[in-house]
């Protein structure tokens, strides 16, 4: 019941607020595509019913957003960094081909909030495709207390979308250069 609920009540929230995007043409090419955990609501709803796939954690929000997010038409792999990430992550990677896009929150399931995993880093450097990094911005909003900082848009509020040029990580990158890297990423999404 919970499941349908959730389903239904943030269904017709997003259907409610007024998005704007800028390059919403980046959106239809085949890439990874990220945005924080306390904002993946609108993310997860730009990609809908587009053949998109998706790591979630095998916790109990998870198992509420994995319901939500097979109606919205994702592939989903299970998993998380404390348990089955990195078999979620290598059969993400084998099933790319099938895949129109890949959709990751790179600071979850645990955190900590806005700081980027290296997981979506080697999904890229094991595909080859590009990471688009998605900042989301709601006007108006409620935030929970979580360690993402949740962020629950009200109804039929703006939500502004800034696309980001998509970004390569084709080779193996450690130290100062690995960190410079994940800072650019993350300044996209901030």
């Amino acid at each position: 019941m919970k499941d349908i609920l959730l389903y239904t009540s943030a269904t017709l929230l997003m259907k409610s607020l007024k998005i704007t995007i800028s390059n919403e043409e980046l959106l239809k090419q085949k890439s990874i595509f990220i945005f924080w955990h306390g904002r993946m609501l609108c993310g997860w709803w730009l990609f809908r019913n587009s053949s998109p796939g998706a790591i979630v954690s095998k916790s109990k929000d998870g198992e509420l957003l994995s319901y939500l997010l097979k109606k919205w038409g994702y592939t989903l792999f299970r998993g998380s960094s404390s348990s089955d990430g990195k078999i979620a992550m290598v059969k993400l990677i084998e099933n790319e081909s099938s895949l129109d896009k890949i959709v990751l929150t790179p600071d979850g399931p645990r955190g900590p909030a806005y700081k980027l995993k290296n997981g979506v880093l080697s999904i890229a450097l094991k595909t080859g495709l590009p990471i688009v990094p998605i900042k989301i911005e709601y006007c108006r909003f409620k935030r929970v207390n979580s360690w993402d900082e949740f962020e629950i848009p009200y109804p039929f509020t703006e939500c502004i979308v800034t696309v980001s040029e998509p970004v390569y990580y084709d080779s193996f990158l450690s130290g100062e250069k690995l960190k410079d890297f994940k800072l650019y990423l993350q300044g996209k999404m901030i």
